[in-house]
């Protein structure tokens, strides 16, 4: 599936209608998500989905449509070439990315190999959900993980940032101390809830996805910050 959902496909996993309306109407999906008037569709959630190892932006491009959101976040790097300070994007979580989706949707796409327009030579790729080894649900196996609706708006709001002090660490290789939950409230990284931190000397706002991974925002000024109930 491309930008449009295709029609047979669409009715066989039983997308709604309204969602691709909505987001069409904005023009971008993910700034329709970001906006004050989005509304959460029923049933709708984030989920952590794993892919082969360097294919997360490929799977996620393709399986994106008008009713299907995908995310899959990168960060900037710099790097010297030729004796010149370069700036290149990179994937943040090289073999996974989030699909803001029903579990149905998603369960339809799971159970077929996807296939890559652009790279045809390439093996089709398979869409495996990330669990939640800690949660049951109702028939005693574990939960398919996914990530509370505002906790992903903050991690967006900060990996979407094009700067290279932005940084996404996996939970069991970052260790800091953690202070009081804040909500950014000017700058760049507005809207931003998390945790206060102090990286490399500087004040920042960490955001946690729990179990996966931990965004970590450039400088913030102490007046930028607020305090807030977690």
């Amino acid at each position: 599936m491309n930008a449009v959902v295709d029609e047979s496909i669409r009715m066989a996993a039983g997308l709604p209608e309204t969602l691709g309306s909505q987001m069409n109407e904005a023009g971008v999906s993910l700034n329709y998500v970001l906006s004050p008037s989005f509304v959460e569709p029923e049933d709708y959630h984030w989920f952590v989905l794993r892919v082969p190892y360097g294919k997360e932006r490929e799977v996620a491009a393709t399986i994106q449509s008008p009713t299907l959101l995908t995310y899959a976040p990168t960060q900037t790097v710099a790097r010297v070439k030729n004796g010149k300070r370069v700036f290149e994007q990179q994937s943040a979580l090289p073999n996974m990315f989030f699909a803001y989706a029903r579990e149905n949707d998603l369960q339809y796409l799971h159970e077929r190999p996807i296939a890559f327009p652009e790279h045809p030579s390439w093996t089709p790729g398979q869409l495996n959900f990330m669990y939640d080894h800690t949660r049951k649900n109702e028939m005693g196996y574990d939960r398919k993980m996914t990530v509370p609706f505002d906790q992903m708006l903050s991690f967006i709001r900060v990996t979407m940032q094009d700067d290279e002090h932005v940084r996404v660490y996996l939970n069991d290789a970052f260790s800091a101390k953690q202070g009081d939950y804040v909500e950014v409230i000017e700058g760049k990284f507005a809207g931003v809830r998390g945790r206060v931190a102090r990286l490399h000397g500087q004040t920042c706002v960490l955001v946690n996805l729990e179990g996966i991974c931990i965004a970590s925002t450039a400088y913030v000024p102490k007046a930028f910050l607020k305090k807030i109930h977690a």
